[in-house]
This record gives C-alpha cells, structure tokens and sequence, in this order.
C-alpha cells in the first residue's frame, strides 16, 4: 500500500451506503407464504420459509435500499455505522490491519489512498 496523499476530518471509503427500510409482515398465505411489504417504497414480497424458502417479488420497490424486518417476536433494528477512534484498536485489530495489507494512521484511521 501506498502512503496517504489526502488527510480528511472523516475517512471516506468509496461507496454510498443503501437506505435503511423496514419490511413489516402483511399477512400469511397458504401453503406457508408470507407477504411483506414495505411502507417507504411500497417492496412487496411473497416468503416459504425453509425447508422449502422461496422468495417471490411482487413489487420491486427500491431495490438499492437494505430491507430489514422480523416476525413472531424478532425485530430487527437498523444499525448505524461509526467511526471507531485509533486509540480504541487493539494490538490484535492493528496487527489484522497490517497483516492485510491495511495502513493505519493514528491521526486519520485507514488510509484511503493506493
């Protein structure tokens, strides 16, 4: 790897992540189908759970967007991605890093730049 040309306040990694969207349960279908739908871009699917899944879309929706959702006391919550301080890396992580390939600067995190 090459060294860091640019020092930003907040690392960039390259890529936009997707909209959070939140697919709820509409209702059960026979033969063990379920249809979810989502609210925000109107995404619905047909779902069998396994052994036999099966997932069938019915409206496509934003299909760019990260669905999540749960049932039968599952929930799933979107999380949200923050910058880990250098000082909060362990040996182990720092040496991870470095073992990949990876530099790391106290000063900017991951180095960005090839």
């Amino acid at each position: 790897m090459g060294t860091c040309t640019s020092h930003r306040s907040s690392p960039q990694i390259g890529i936009q992540l997707p909209t959070p969207h939140e697919m709820s349960l509409t209702r059960r279908l026979d033969p063990g189908f379920e249809e979810w739908s989502c609210v925000q871009c109107g995404r619905r699917l047909l779902l069998r759970r396994p052994p036999a899944f099966e997932k069938i879309v019915l409206e496509r929706g934003d299909e760019w967007a990260a669905h999540v959702g749960g049932a039968n006391g599952l929930q799933m919550r979107i999380s949200t991605a923050r910058r880990v301080q250098p000082a909060d890396l362990s040996a182990a992580e720092r040496g991870w890093l470095a073992a990949h390939g990876i530099d790391w600067e106290p000063e900017q995190g991951p180095c960005t730049d090839a």
